[in-house]
């Protein structure tokens, strides 16, 4: 039966073994003081003590079962940097341009917090994280990159700012970084510290006369010249953990329409699935030595697979003057539709070509290949450099189909570093400044 006693606790006595282990234990002279306040007490007597100690038992397992939401599902512990209903990392870029991957509404009337915070990682040194604006003539925000580390652009009625803070974030590690309205201050961490404090740039939020707020993740809504300090826009970065201001302000979000999935691990470099391109002005690129003529160029490869164009100096309507073909782990060089010559290559050894007056030498490590040029094609190659549509072509080239998919860590022309941004023209989906990550060469390239 069951009393409700004041202070003693009574436990009938049992033979050793005979007792669960946590019955046993109430045995202990500590456990039986006098309490201080009511308790529920079993006493288990006669022929129904075998009964009694299966439900005793019984109830202290319904104590000990972890407790289950109102559908009947276990409800878990979730660390703070955890949350159930975080997405999926997201890519910021869409490709060239400017256009965002995302574009958020908010109704400022119904603000009630004024702070914003997301993890990020990339290779990139430059590009737009986020812009937001109440009116893009007279009242709009942007946080980007500029050489690695943020840099805030603010045009409203209180200032006119351009400040870059906080250390090198282009790292390829996650990064958290907050942006948060207090009184009239601008405050930005990174990684939980403090790295720039603006004052007297903002009022009220939720005093604003353009009650509708718009944010747009990896680009702007106006053009770059718009700026105060024009940046490439475009940034090969992974964001993820976003909180944008007060979720119950939000009244509308467009669909997310990143080209490319973050959950691959990546490291610095370029990359070209099968059948992406890219091309350059050949007046926009570093220029020729005059005397004597030469002109080089340097890929870094560290991976290539399939077959097709990894580079090509030409026109648009003749885009294969002079040609690096891969093919069987190899790659081909020829001029036109002469005779080529074939150089087994070497991932992680630089590729060089090195274009002389009369001839092209080909080179990885201390193998050499060398291509005469005749006196015809050699006229037309050099007449590139003054041709309006000179081109260097990168990845497959126009109307091909290629199976060929390779990774850059480096791109040199005459000893300087070509940066992707500054293509001419490039596919939406090459990699501008990452590479899909591997163990010993073995890269998926099916992403």
């Amino acid at each position: 039966m069951l009393l409700v006693e004041q202070r003693i606790v009574s436990v009938p006595q049992a033979c050793p073994g005979s007792l669960p282990r946590w019955a046993e234990d109430l045995e202990d002279p500590d456990l039986l003081e006098p309490q201080r306040r009511p308790q529920l007490i079993m006493e288990c007597r006669g022929p129904l003590a075998v009964a009694c100690w299966l439900l005793l038992l019984l109830l202290l397992l319904l104590l000990l079962l972890p407790p289950h939401s109102h559908q009947g599902q276990t409800l878990r512990q979730i660390p703070p940097t955890q949350r159930i209903q975080d997405s999926p990392a997201m890519h910021l870029s869409n490709g060239p341009g400017q256009e965002p991957v995302s574009i958020m509404i908010f109704n400022l009337t119904k603000i009630t917090k004024t702070s914003s915070s997301f993890e990020f990682r990339t290779w990139d040194p430059e590009g737009v994280i986020f812009y937001g604006d109440t009116n893009p003539k007279d009242d709009w925000f942007m946080l980007g990159l500029r050489d690695g580390r943020l840099e805030i652009q603010l045009h409203n009625h209180w200032a006119q700012i351009t400040v870059g803070a906080g250390p090198r974030l282009d790292d390829g590690r996650w990064h958290q970084v907050e942006v948060k309205i207090l009184g009239d201050s601008l405050l930005l961490g990174v990684n939980g510290e403090e790295v720039l404090r603006l004052r007297q740039v903002s009022g009220p939020l939720d005093k604003n006369p353009q009650p509708i707020m718009r944010i747009a993740l990896g680009g702007l809504l106006f053009p770059v010249s718009s700026l105060r300090l024009p940046l490439v826009p475009a940034l090969d970065a992974c964001l993820r953990q976003d909180n944008w201001l007060d979720p119950q302000a939000q009244t509308s979000v467009s669909a997310r329409t990143s080209l490319r999935s973050c959950a691959i691990e990546s490291q610095p470099g370029i990359f070209f699935p099968p059948g992406t391109h890219a091309e350059f002005n050949l007046q926009d690129i570093p220029q020729p030595h005059a005397e004597p003529w030469a002109f080089s160029l340097e890929l870094g490869i560290q991976l290539a697979v399939g077959s097709g164009h990894l580079l090509a100096l030409g026109t648009p309507e003749n885009p294969s003057w002079l040609s690096l073909h891969l093919q069987n782990q190899k790659v081909v060089l020829s001029s036109g539709s002469g005779p080529g010559l074939d150089l087994c290559l070497v991932l992680g050894l630089p590729l060089q070509l090195t274009l002389a007056v009369s001839n092209v030498v080909l080179s990885q490590g201390p193998k050499q290949e060398i291509l005469a040029l005749p006196p015809v094609g050699l006229g037309s190659l050099l007449n590139l450099w003054v041709h309006p549509q000179g081109r260097l072509f990168l990845g497959a080239l126009p109307g091909e189909t290629s199976s060929a998919s390779f990774c850059l860590d480096s791109l040199w022309a005459q000893d300087q570093r070509l940066d992707m941004d500054q293509a001419l023209s490039r596919s939406r989906d090459i990699w501008t400044h990452s590479c899909p990550q591997s163990s010993g060469n073995g890269t998926d390239t099916t992403h």
